[in-house]
């Protein structure tokens, strides 16, 4: 067991543009991910990517890494609405992103039990979609056509990945923020009540909303970032100010880095699966390794523990931040890849590496 000079060290690492970029492995990831396994060091992986389960998500990083990983490693975006399924189990639900079935069955295997999607509204109301020329043949074949959706109110709306028709989801989801009780094709009488708190809106039953990855973009294979479901957020919010005329905010809740929750709920599965490793002493230090400044860097920057453990941020220069610029939130450390960034914080710990496991 590696220990730090005055504790037990642990890892966070981000996936798309640390480990991995597109389907490639970044150059000494495995290698990396591999010595600290031989040194029964801690880890996780915490990252705002989704649309699996966390079995199916681990097992597709393992294969591309060639490593054997563990789900208890795992914290994706939407990781923490497992703590919603209590509040909305029973209830419909709408969710956003993915394709096909993909987030449908997701939620099912979350314990959600009545899922709706955006193509079901498309498939039984054909013209909901201002400009369904593109995306028809989806929604037709993936949606579900039910009357029930007359007289079905939607309790939450919960974003999983960013979504693929936007103009689709932007509209649903608007026609659902205007409704009254969450039923569509209705509209509440409480818009735009100025004797009412946020100009009467929202204040008529109308669904809970609910993100899950704060970035505006993220890395891909494409030379330039691309945008992700950040950027969908902010298009609503757009919509949402102009059709509301500046008189009410779009109240949601946000999990995914940096917010503070996720930071919660990924320390807690660091410490659970240290303690599965058999790690007897606490863990002292997390070292989050990111590329992203706006969400990884200041994050770990921000989080203040309550089981009093240090994260220190480790920027990497293989992803959305660029080689040589100034980054708006300042790293312990920046360095060129995961494999430096590791050796970097084991040097600083003190935790010296035989021969062997090199």
């Amino acid at each position: 067991m590696a220990k730090a000079k005055d504790g037990t060290i642990a890892f966070a690492f981000d996936i798309d543009g640390v480990l991995v970029k597109g389907k490639k492995p970044v150059p000494g990831a495995r290698e990396t991910i591999q010595l600290l396994q031989r040194l029964n060091i801690p880890f996780i992986f915490l990252t705002n990517g989704g649309g699996h389960t966390e079995e199916a998500h681990v097992a597709k990083l393992g294969q591309r890494l060639g490593l054997t990983l563990s789900a208890k490693q795992f914290v994706q975006s939407h990781t923490p609405y497992l703590d919603l399924v209590p509040q909305y189990a029973d209830k419909t639900i709408l969710v956003l992103g993915g394709h096909g079935q993909q987030i449908r069955d997701l939620a099912h295997a979350y314990g959600f039990k009545k899922v709706v999607t955006s193509s079901d509204f498309a498939a039984y109301y054909p013209h909901i979609h201002p400009f369904p020329e593109i995306t028809k043949a989806h929604h037709d074949e993936h949606g579900r056509a039910n009357e029930e959706l007359l007289s079905t109110p939607i309790a939450a709306i919960l974003c999983w990945t960013s979504p693929r028709d936007w103009c689709l989801d932007l509209q649903v989801v608007n026609d659902l923020l205007l409704s009254r009780g969450g039923i569509i094709g209705t509209v509440s009488r409480k818009n735009g009540d100025a004797s009412l708190p946020n100009g009467g809106y929202l204040q008529d039953g109308q669904p809970q909303l609910f993100f899950c990855n704060p970035d505006f973009k993220w890395s891909t294979e494409h030379s330039q970032p691309r945008v992700a479901q950040g950027a969908f957020r902010e298009a609503l919010r757009g919509i949402w100010n102009y059709e509301t005329q500046g008189m009410a905010e779009l109240e949601y809740s946000i999990v995914g880095k940096p917010t503070n929750d996720t930071y919660v709920y990924a320390e807690r599965v660091l410490r659970e699966y240290s303690e599965s490793l058999g790690v007897e002493r606490g863990i002292d230090t997390v070292y989050m390794v990111g590329d992203n400044p706006e969400s990884d860097i200041v994050g770990a920057n921000a989080f203040i523990s309550d089981c009093g453990i240090q994260w220190r941020s480790v920027l990497v220069e293989t992803g959305v931040h660029v080689p040589g610029s100034v980054p708006k939130h300042t790293p312990h450390h920046t360095t060129t890849d995961v494999k430096k960034a590791v050796e970097w914080a084991l040097k600083e710990e003190g935790v010296v590496v035989g021969r062997s496991e090199v």
